[in-house]
């Protein structure tokens, strides 16, 4: 039985691809960790030492902790950690975590504001009777003021959420629902979390049934994952972290010519450029192609006449008044289909729209035996294209 964690269902609804390579190929990725998640590491083990230390009557100076903070950040460091922002160094982010455990040190001292109860504590929320769908994860600290739990976790990421996305959180959530069931003194469990790199707190709750409703949300996302039979992936923002990027299909070919010392020699560059220079040219052809239509046309007009001659060609000019019926995108497009059913030509005259048919079935928008009996005329062609974007 596999125990899930909310890193493993957010993996599979960030991209579907990056799951597979991690959880169910288990491939090794080339990159070994962002800065960003070393630093979030190392900012997490200075102030897991900061409350082991307390609890055992140990109050570390802000000093001793940012020297604990940089010898752990100089022993683990790897020259492999991927820097993305490339006009930032190593440095740069080694001081970031320092300025985040500082002021932390100087908002919380005394760090008498609670109980804690423990760092980094492992815990398995079940999220039905019989055992079946298990969720796993690690709470940050756990604080207790008389019957009040409080879950924390430290954040170093440089963006604020608004409140509607916390109050939303299915991580922190979830934890609440193992703390409420281990500890049955609980009157209520709070969930903090601390954004160091703005030096503030922000909390959220969550009632029973908010907690019964996300157990059921959980269970259905589970059987989503354990029924898929395809991993497609999805270019984000977030494909410039990811550690397996070397590998997907979407930026290997980006990564094999990095590693070259000639970039241009390389046959894929050759092609997508020379391609790149056609289409370009292409467009061009066609804006110059129209403006001389629209000029031809305007000439015949002036001249009053239906063809107009070059040197060895003609250009005729036909035209002609056409009534054209409203389209879907039209305000009176209703009232047109309306007028057309009430006249009895609709079954006539309506048309099947392929597009939007086939875009819902691809989907699996239709259910059991609506889906299978489209399936009987569903015959797979492969279509290919070629976009060009920026790289």
């Amino acid at each position: 039985m596999t125990v899930y964690s909310h890193s493993r269902i957010s993996t599979f609804e960030k991209c579907k691809m990056k799951f597979k390579f991690k959880y169910i190929d288990k491939l090794e990725p080339e990159i070994k960790a962002t800065v960003e998640m070393f630093m979030g590491s190392r900012v997490h083990d200075a102030l897991e030492r900061l409350y082991k230390d307390l609890k055992h009557q140990k109050k570390p100076t802000k000093m001793e902790l940012i020297n604990f903070l940089e010898n752990e950040w100089k022993k683990q460091w790897d020259d492999d950690i991927l820097i993305v922002r490339k006009e930032y160094t190593q440095q740069n982010y080694l001081d970031m975590a320092k300025k985040f455990v500082s002021e932390y040190y100087d908002y919380y001292e005394p760090f008498d504001q609670a109980t804690t109860i423990g760092t980094e504590i492992h815990i398995q929320i079940k999220l039905d009777k019989e055992g079946k769908y298990l969720v796993q994860g690690y709470i940050d600290r756990l604080d207790s003021k008389r019957d009040v739990y409080e879950i924390h976790d430290y954040k170093t990421a440089s963006n604020l959420p608004l409140q509607e996305y916390l109050d939303d959180d299915r991580q922190l959530a979830l934890y609440a629902i193992a703390i409420k069931e281990q500890y049955r003194e609980a009157k209520d469990v709070k969930l903090v979390w601390h954004f160091l790199a703005f030096n503030k707190e922000l909390h959220s709750e969550r009632t029973d049934e908010e907690l019964q409703k996300l157990k059921e949300e959980t269970i259905k996302i589970i059987q989503e994952i354990e029924a898929c039979k395809e991993f497609p992936l999805k270019v984000s923002p977030l494909c410039n972290w990811c550690e397996y990027k070397p590998i997907c299909p979407e930026w290997k070919h980006l990564y094999e010519i990095e590693t070259k010392d000639v970039p241009e020699d390389d046959d894929g560059v050759k092609l997508v450029d020379e391609y790149a220079k056609f289409k370009s040219e292409e467009a061009d052809i066609q804006r110059r192609i129209e403006d001389l239509r629209d000029r031809i046309i305007a000439f015949a007009e002036k001249e009053g006449v239906n063809a107009v001659f070059g040197t060895e060609q003609r250009a005729k000019i036909w035209s002609k008044e056409v009534h054209k019926f409203p389209k879907t995108t039209d305000y009176n497009y209703q009232d047109f289909v309306d007028m057309v059913k009430k006249l009895g030509l609709w079954n006539e005259f309506s048309r099947i729209d392929s597009f939007k048919l086939e875009k819902s079935f691809e989907n699996k928008e239709f259910h059991g035996e609506i889906q299978e009996l489209l399936r009987k005329f569903a015959k797979k062609e492969k279509i290919e294209r070629v976009y060009l974007g920026k790289k």
